[in-house]
């Protein structure tokens, strides 16, 4: 998974010259978080009551990664 986010980042800052990726993460999600923490994601906040799922409003932690070429 680490392998496709990278070539999605390389795609999006290279082909569309996106200033700027964001990505949504349950907290209980490690695997995710390890995945955008390693292709160079960081943190910029905590969203409470950010996206209903199974109709139950749930908190995510939001990552963002910025195109330093722009």
């Amino acid at each position: 998974m680490s392998e496709a986010v990278n070539e999605i980042i390389k795609f999006a800052f290279d082909n569309l010259n996106l200033h700027r990726i964001e990505a949504n993460v349950l907290p209980r999600n490690k695997a995710s978080m390890k995945v955008l923490e390693k292709n160079g994601f960081i943190l910029e906040g905590y969203s409470k009551d950010y996206l209903k799922i199974d109709d139950e409003w749930k908190d995510h932690i939001h990552m963002v990664k910025l195109n330093k070429k722009l």
